[in-house]
C-alpha cells in the first residue's frame, strides 16, 4: 500500500550496535593516542630541571602540553620538577601542595599501554619522587609504601625491557638504599618483597655511564646518575679511590647539582681551596640550591677564614627546609670562638641552635648535643678537627703538636687527641703510626659514648682491606656495630656495611 514502510524489527537493535561499536572504538582511539614522547622540548626541559630552572623549565613543559596534549611525558616532566623543588628547598609548605598531584599524574599514565617501558619507569620515577620527599618530612609510612611500589614497577621493566637503559639509574639508587638498611631491620625489607646491596646498585649506575657514553640521547640521564653516583661514593662507600674515576667526567659538566659534586669530590680529594673557588666562582648556584651556601661556609670554616660566616648567615636566611638548620648555627658559634676568639658571642650564638630546625640529621644531633651540654669545646681539638675535615692535615698535626698538654682537661679530650693523630697520619700516609693510634684509642674508648673508637675500627678496616689483609679488615668492620657510641651511629654502621660487602662478595 502507497505510504506505508515496512520495517525490520532489528533496525533499531542493529543502530544501537553500530553506535556501540562506533563509540567504543572512538574511545580506544582516543586511549592509544596517548603516548610518551621524548623529543627535543622534552630534552631541553629535562636539562633546565637539572640546572634547577624551575620556571624556563615549566615554561618549556607547558609550550609541549600546548603543541600536543596527549604527550604525557609532560606528566614525568612535572613530578620531576615538583621532587627537585622539595629537596633543594625543603619548603614543607609546598610538599603539602604539590603531593596532591601524584596519583592524577599516575591516573594519566595508566593511558599508555601497560608493557610500555616509558609507562613503567615514569611510574617508578613518581612513586621513588614522593618517597624520598616523605622522609624528608618525617613521613616515614607513606615512604616506605611509595619505595615498595617503585621498585616493583622498575623491577617489572627491567624483566620486560632488559635493554632499556634509562630504569637502572633508579633501580640502582634503590639497589644501594636499600642495602644500606641495617640488619636489625632487614624483616622490613623482606616483607616489601625488595632486596639489594650496595655494590649491585653502583654497578647498575656505573653501567648507565657507560652505556650512555656518547649518546645525546641520554645526556641527561648520564649526568643525572653521575651526580647520584658521586653522591653515594662520598656519604655510603667512603672509597676515595673509586672518586678519582669521576674527576673528568664532572668537570665536563655544569649546573648547581654539579657545582656541588665538583666541590664535594675536591674536598674528598684534600683539595678544601679548589672546592671554595668552584662555588664562590659560580654565586649564582646557591640561589636555587641554598645547602651550598653551607658547604662553602663549612670549607670556609675549616680554613679559619674571617668571613666564613657569611655563606652561613646566608644559608641559615635563605633555606626553608629544616635540615643542618642546626649544624649552620653550631658552625657559627664556631667561627666566633676559634677565629673572632669571642668566648662570649659564642654562648649567645650557641644558645639559638635549640629553636632551629630538626634533629633528623647526625650534624643536626650533634649540634643539639653541644647545646644541651653547656659546655665550650676545648679550641685546640676543634680547630684541629675542622681542619683535618677540610683537608688541611699538615695544618691539623701542627695545631696538635703545639697543644699544651695541659689543655686536655677530660678523659673524652684525651681520646679525641690520639683519634685527631690517628685520623691525621691516615691522611698524610703514614699508616704504621694511624694503626697505632687508632688501637690505643679503641682501647682506651671502647665503652665511651662518643664515636672516636667506633669510627677508629672503620679506618683500621679500611687501612687493612687496603693492605689485602682481608681477616683483620672484616674483624674491624664487624666490631663497629658493637661500640656504644650514639653520635654517627648510623653512617658509621653504613659505611662499615659496604666494606663488609665488599669484603664478602
Amino acid at each position: 500500500m502507497k505510504g506505508i514502510r515496512f520495517e525490520s524489527p532489528f533496525l533499531y537493535t542493529d543502530m544501537r550496535f553500530l553506535l556501540t561499536i562506533g563509540l567504543i572504538f572512538g574511545v580506544l582511539e582516543i586511549a592509544f593516542s596517548q603516548h610518551f614522547t621524548t623529543d627535543k622540548n622534552y630534552h631541553e626541559a629535562y636539562a633546565l630541571l637539572l640546572d634547577l630552572k624551575f620556571v624556563e623549565a615549566g615554561k618549556k613543559i607547558q609550550a609541549m602540553r600546548m603543541a600536543d596534549e596527549q604527550n604525557l611525558a609532560t606528566v614525568y616532566l612535572e613530578d620531576l620538577s615538583d621532587f627537585l623543588y622539595i629537596v633543594v628547598t625543603e619548603d614543607e609548605d609546598q610538599f603539602n601542595l604539590r603531593k596532591e598531584h601524584k596519583s592524577a599524574r599516575l591516573n594519566l599514565l595508566e593511558k599508555l599501554p601497560n608493557d610500555s617501558p616509558d609507562r613503567l619507569l615514569a611510574e617508578g620515577e613518581i612513586h621513588l619522587h614522593w618517597a624520598f620527599s616523605s622522609m624528608r618530612f618525617g613521613e616515614y609510612f607513606s615512604a616506605a609504601g611509595g619505595i615498595n611500589k617503585a621498585f616493583h614497577s622498575l623491577e617489572k621493566n627491567t624483566k620486560k625491557h632488559p635493554d632499556f637503559l634509562p630504569t637502572y639509574k633508579s633501580m640502582g639508587l634503590l639497589h644501594t638504599l636499600i642495602g644500606t638498611v641495617p640488619d636489625n631491620y632487614k624483616w622490613a625489607t623482606k616483607l616489601m618483597g625488595v632486596d639489594g646491596t650496595i655494590e649491585q646498585g653502583v654497578s647498575e649506575m656505573e653501567m648507565v655511564l657507560q652505556k650512555s657514553a656518547n649518546k645525546t640521547e641520554y645526556q641527561n640521564l648520564r649526568k643525572e646518575t653521575l651526580f647520584l653516583l658521586t653522591f653515594l661514593h662520598i656519604n655510603l662507600l667512603n672509597d676515595r679511590e673509586s672518586l678519582s674515576k669521576f674527576d673528568a667526567l664532572v668537570d665536563q659538566e655544569s649546573g648547581p647539582l654539579m657545582d656541588f659534586a665538583k666541590a664535594s669530590l675536591l674536598k674528598e680529594q684534600g683539595k678544601t681551596n679548589d672546592a671554595i673557588l668552584v662555588l664562590i666562582r659560580n654565586p649564582k648556584t646557591t640561589i636555587s640550591f641554598p645547602y651550598l651556601d653551607f658547604l662553602l661556609g663549612e670549607m670556609m670554616l675549616a680554613r679559619m677564614d674571617s668571613s666564613a660566616n657569611v655563606p652561613l648567615v646566608e644559608f641559615l636566611t635563605t633555606f626553608k627546609g629544616s635540615s643542618y638548620k642546626k649544624a649552620a648555627q653550631q658552625k657559627l658559634a664556631w667561627h666566633a670562638l676559634l677565629v673572632q676568639n669571642n668566648e662570649a658571642a659564642y654562648r649567645k650564638l650557641i644558645a639559638k641552635v635549640d629553636d632551629m630546625g630538626n634533629e633528623m640529621l647526625d650534624e643536626d644531633k650533634s649540634a643539639q648535643k653541644e647545646f644541651e651540654s653547656g659546655e665550650i669545646p676545648n679550641r685546640i681539638l676543634l680547630k684541629a678537627r675542622l681542619q683535618f675535615d677540610g683537608g688541611f692535615y699538615k695544618e691539623a698535626l701542627q695545631t696538635l703538636v703545639n697543644a699544651d698538654s695541659k689543655s686536655l682537661k677530660s678523659k673524652d679530650e684525651e681520646l679525641e687527641f690520639t683519634y685527631r693523630l690517628g685520623r691525621i697520619h691516615h691522611e698524610l700516609g703514614n699508616l704504621k703510626d694511624a694503626i697505632s693510634y687508632y688501637n690505643l684509642t679503641i682501647d682506651s674508648g671502647k665503652d665511651s659514648k662518643r664515636y672516636f673508637a667506633a669510627n677508629s675500627s672503620l679506618m683500621l678496616g679500611l687501612i687493612y682491606e687496603q693492605l689485602d689483609e682481608k681477616e683483620k679488615a672484616l674483624n674491624c668492620f664487624k666490631a663497629c656495630s658493637e661500640f656504644n657510641n650514639s653520635e654517627y651511629r648510623n653512617s658509621i654502621n653504613q659505611k662499615a656495611k659496604a666494606g663488609i660487602m665488599r669484603l664478602e662478595d
